[in-house]
């Protein structure tokens, strides 16, 4: 366990020194949360009132809500694929593969700064919202935090098998097209499921993020219980139950096609 912790805090320090070095960059990341927060406002205001987003208090809460965990979940699903590119084109994934360091635990500190970040823009933007905007926020938070620990999970252990096809490949991962745009367009992030036509709505019912922001919605906007979210939570724990064995297999199938093709350094 001491071995894992000073992994991953070596790798959370080395992201977070580099990220944070780019003043200018980080900055207007920041500054960007803001102007997208001020965009929601006014076409909430432009939406009006619709009986879809009655019963969260509006499209400004449903959008905003959706929008910064959406952002969350992605970060988990890019994050290692990203990693895994990054050490191709600076020399060092086959450096990093030959440490005593152990490949969960290189896997997980690989994303911890995304993960960082990603938390960081959902204070941002759910705050931002509550302050200026006067959304309130209730439910119960164990809930909340058990349905964002969860589709997490789930989008990192795809992200893991992304990571696998650019471990493997270099280039032609189609994963991020699939998940990124069926989870924007049919996941309920922007717009209520329940607008789209009944047979496009089959699609949403395959998709994880749609019962992560529904309970996430239903505990935050609602107000709802632990209780009343449990199905959305079981939902969650049988896609983790199937992503989990198999990112875990697909990474170790890639990493030793990569080393048995000589390939670590090829990018």
């Amino acid at each position: 366990m001491r071995d894992w912790v000073r992994v991953c805090w070596a790798y959370l320090a080395r992201d977070a020194a580099i990220s944070t070095s780019y003043r200018l960059d980080f900055a207007l990341r920041l500054g960007s949360m803001f102007f997208f927060i001020t965009i929601l406002y006014f076409v909430s205001q432009f939406i009006g009132a619709s009986p879809a987003l009655d019963r969260y208090g509006g499209y400004m809460p449903f959008a905003a809500v959706g929008m910064a965990l959406a952002s969350f979940f992605q970060s988990g699903f890019t994050s290692f694929s990203s990693a895994v590119r990054n050490e191709q084109m600076t020399g060092t994934l086959e450096a990093v593969l030959l440490t005593p360091a152990r490949l969960p635990a290189i896997v997980l500190g690989s994303s911890l700064w995304s993960f960082a970040w990603g938390l960081l823009t959902i204070l941002i933007y759910l705050g931002a919202v509550r302050l200026l905007f006067n959304v309130h926020f209730q439910g119960s938070w164990p809930a909340a935090a058990a349905l964002v620990v969860f589709t997490t999970l789930v989008f990192s252990c795809l992200g893991v098998i992304s990571a696998s096809f650019t471990m493997a490949f270099k280039r032609g991962d189609p994963l991020p097209i699939f998940v990124s745009a069926l989870s924007t367009l049919f996941g309920g992030v922007y717009f209520p499921v329940e607008v789209l036509p009944r047979s496009l709505q089959h699609i949403s019912h395959l998709l994880p993020i749609t019962y992560g922001l529904r309970g996430l919605r239903e505990v935050l906007l609602r107000g709802e219980s632990f209780a009343d979210v449990m199905p959305e939570i079981g939902i969650l724990l049988l896609f983790a139950a199937v992503t989990l064995p198999l990112s875990a297999w697909c990474f170790a199938r890639a990493v030793r096609h990569a080393r048995r093709e000589g390939s670590l350094l090829v990018y």
